[in-house]
């Protein structure tokens, strides 16, 4: 059915907004002039001039490429064609994406969009570059997507150019300094749009230090940290509000926090400004690191961030890289001097630490004379960050230099020792009463970890498969029955978005993330890599929807193919009942790509679970399982004060991601409205804490039970093994004979111990006597051999991941 709602029209240049939807909310459709568009709500214009290239951008589509411009043309031609704005290489041949581009802004969302030549009878090929908001450089902004057909290609185009232009710009600092040497650093969490539940239909956007995201369904007012979106607004410019604008991150009576203020005026009290509050919480537990909405009062929303971000402050010698959140420690360094010359000049310097003699006790580095040294900087161990992410130590006031009549410096800069690089320090500059030192190490090189994390295209929430990665062991993936006859003897061992646990007599090459062995005896040998992760979490068009997708590429060499290697994808998808789920092997295409299909609650959105007052208990529809709490409230001296269950309102959340099924309430307290959380989460052991926050007005009591598990379609954990402690020596009863104070506690006396250690000494010296004989020792080691072990090692030598 077609809808019938009139199309409205704003003009500006040759800007066009068209207002229709088939759910009743407006919608935001704009055609851009050339490279600039001009969005109607706040009347703000993006400019996207800076992504001309002259030599174009080139993205890799596995063995191909593409080579597009936004803003001007390519300059080399395309398939005999000149002047084209975009184009597909392959090893023989070229096909024109496009020519010329439109820009549109849709919903939120800026993208050109190229069309081509003919891709087959039905249709031609097409490129989307959508452009996303990112305050940060990154190495690499381009994240491609193929249409199942091959016609159709997505570059994703991270770009500051995206983001809300000057009256949003994101914070210099987001860390919060506990005294001289010691910080907070919450950049971590600063880079991307965190989404929140109001609980009543409505949904928060938040992020810290920088401004919300501009992007799709995220049109918040400029500089807004937290943004309310009210999706039943037909009004654009009502549906966006600013909660609070940004600022830097505080501690506030001892708690870290950030308070947001907004320049909208309270609706209860016009005296006052809105404003929202996000309390962090040290949470070293925490599976995904969540924003809670706590409540609303007095004209302010208030926020709990349980997050690992605030646990671990800045110890002396280490800093965190602002663009990456990478925590750069240079302890190890710190342990020794180091001597360094260059043209007939010696120094020496410690990293974090004096080097001592020669030089003076405060001295951070000193250059060694025959009869003197002049300190060129006092120690320090205060570890910087410089304008490109690297780390540095700058040590100042030290010896008056005679050329410009000034102290001296030094200044220490740490270089990743990439490969075939010359480890250690050396000296760059020592002129104008400063030393420059590089030192090259691994100390300071990033874990090229790929994101476990990606944005939904419908409200770009996060999808996040942190829970399912594992640290102890691996995934064995089921099989299909379609294809089970042909792997009956194979097992795929799999890890999410990190390499696989090593594991004993699992000789998979090192760093994959999957592994497929051939089962002999109940051994895995022939071990194949399926794959590395290097690719993150994407979103991907399928058949059967829109699926989070992991790729593994980069394996084993494919037997059907020598140019080829074996490679593998993942496609994740919602289903509430099966807990974490389990992968299993779909497909085996052309004996090199290896599909997988996984079912699992992790990325399935909340759900609004049922409370029954007259039974105090939750109902989740979803997993068709109930819950009784009156225990639980009746066990809890708070909630029973309270009568929790009889409160007047009861909101219950099921959090899959989370493993845990969460109540909220509020009652009137002499601190306000106090907002109740009671918070039951899956756990093998049975136990529960309160916790009363008065400043908040905030009653928040967890409950860890393994009753709740199958509520959220989870297994039970295995409990916490009891420890049992021994009783001290000092115990009468325990006290022992002066004849058992002579045995061990296996019950065997010292005079045994010193027989069975004189017959392995003559044992070892008899096999030391044979192995000097020849004859002797072949028939030595032939016993040897003939012993069967409990692991045999099988790798596929002619795997180019073995050549050297």
């Amino acid at each position: 059915m077609f809808c019938n709602f009139p199309i409205n029209f704003l003009t500006f240049l040759l800007t066009l907004l068209t207002l229709c939807s088939c759910d009743g909310l407006v919608k935001l459709e704009v055609t851009g002039n050339g490279c600039q568009v001009t969005e109607p709500i706040y009347n703000s214009t993006f400019n996207f001039e800076s992504l001309q290239s002259d030599l174009g951008h080139v993205v890799n589509v596995g063995k191909d490429t593409i080579n597009f411009n936004v803003c001007g043309m390519l300059t080399k031609s395309c398939n005999g064609t000149t002047g084209v704005g975009a184009c597909f290489n392959t090893k023989d041949k070229q096909k024109v994406l496009g020519i010329n581009h439109t820009l549109n802004l849709s919903n939120g969302r800026f993208h050109f969009e190229f069309s081509g030549e003919k891709c087959n009878k039905d249709a031609n090929y097409t490129l989307s570059v959508v452009l996303q908001c990112d305050y940060t450089p990154v190495k690499d902004p381009f994240k491609v997507e193929k249409s199942s057909n091959g016609c159709a290609y997505t570059v994703m185009y991270r770009t500051k150019a995206a983001c809300m232009p000057a009256a949003s710009k994101a914070l210099d600092s987001c860390s919060i300094p506990l005294n001289t040497f010691t910080t907070l650093n919450l950049y971590s969490l600063a880079m991307v749009n965190h989404i929140v539940d109001d609980r009543n239909g409505g949904t928060f956007l938040i992020n810290i230090c920088r401004p919300v995201l501009w992007d799709l369904d995220a049109m918040c007012p400029p500089g807004t940290g937290v943004c309310f979106v009210n999706r039943s607004e037909s009004d654009l410019t009502k549906r966006f509000q600013n909660m609070g604008s940004i600022e830097k991150p505080t501690m506030e009576d001892g708690v870290p926090s950030v308070r947001m203020t907004s320049s909208e005026l309270c609706p209860s009290n016009t005296t006052r400004n809105v404003s929202s509050i996000i309390t962090f919480q040290c949470d070293k537990n925490a599976r995904i690191e969540k924003i809670e909405f706590i409540g609303y009062q007095d004209c302010q929303y208030e926020f709990v961030w349980p997050t690992t971000a605030v646990c671990d402050t800045l110890e002396p010698c280490t800093a965190v890289d602002p663009k990456s959140g990478f925590k750069y420690d240079l302890r190890q360094l710190s342990k020794k001097p180091y001597n360094v010359t260059h043209d007939n000049h010696t120094y020496t310097f410690g990293v974090c630490s004096a080097p001592l003699a020669p030089c003076l006790e405060s001295s951070g580095s000193c250059e060694i004379f025959p009869t003197e040294t002049i300190g060129l900087g006092i120690v320090n161990d205060k570890l910087m960050i410089n304008q490109t992410g690297g780390p540095y130590l700058k040590y100042t006031g030290g010896g008056m230099c005679k050329k410009n009549k000034e102290p001296w410096h030094t200044v220490i800069e740490f270089v990743c020792g990439e490969q075939k690089m010359e480890k250690g320090p050396k000296i760059i500059e020592n002129t104008d009463c400063r030393l420059i030192i590089q030192f090259v190490t691994d100390a300071i090189c990033q874990d090229k970890q790929i994101s476990c994390q990606t944005t939904n295209g419908t409200f770009d929430s996060i999808i996040d498969l942190t829970p399912l990665i594992k640290y102890t062991d691996n995934y064995i993936a089921n099989i299909s029955t379609d294809i089970k006859g042909e792997n009956a003897k194979s097992q795929y061992f799999i890890n999410v978005c990190r390499p696989l646990v090593p594991q004993y007599g699992l000789s998979c090459p090192g760093g994959s993330a999957i592994c497929q062995a051939t089962i002999e005896n109940g051994k895995p040998e022939s071990e194949k890599s399926l794959g590395y992760p290097d690719v993150s979490l994407t979103m991907v068009n399928t058949a059967s929807g829109s699926r989070a997708q992991l790729k593994y590429l980069r394996g084993s060499q494919c037997p059907a193919d020598k140019d080829t290697q074996l490679s593998s994808q993942i496609n994740f998808s919602c289903a509430p009942k099966v807990g974490r789920g389990n992968p299993i092997l779909k497909a085996i295409t052309h004996d090199c790509l290896y599909e997988f299909e996984w079912a699992t609650n992790v990325i399935c959105p909340t759900f609004k679970c049922e409370f029954s007052k007259k039974y105090c208990s939750i109902h989740n529809e979803q997993t068709d399982s109930d819950f009784e709490m009156s225990d639980l409230v009746k066990s809890n001296t708070k909630l029973s004060e309270m009568k929790f269950c009889e409160l007047e309102k009861h909101q219950v959340i099921a959090d899959y991601a989370q493993g845990s099924v969460k109540v909220f309430s509020s009652i009137k307290e002499k601190c306000g409205d106090m907002n109740i959380e009671v918070r039951l989460n899956c756990n093998g052991d049975e136990r529960n804490s309160t916790t009363k926050d008065d400043t908040l007005c905030r009653l928040l009591v967890t409950y860890e039970t393994p009753k709740i598990c199958s509520m959220l379609g989870l297994e039970v954990p295995a409990a916490s093994p009891s420890v049992t402690t021994p009783t001290s020596p000092e115990d009468p009863k325990d006290k022992t004979s002066g004849d058992d104070e002579e045995k061990t506690s296996g019950g065997m006396s010292r005079v045994g111990i010193v027989f069975i250690v004189l017959v392995v000494f003559g044992a070892i010296g008899g096999i030391g006597f044979a192995l000097k004989d020849p004859e002797r020792r072949e028939k030595v080691l032939s016993l040897i051999r003939r012993k069967n072990t409990n692991v045999t090692y099988s790798r596929d030598f002619n795997d180019p991941y073995y050549s050297i």
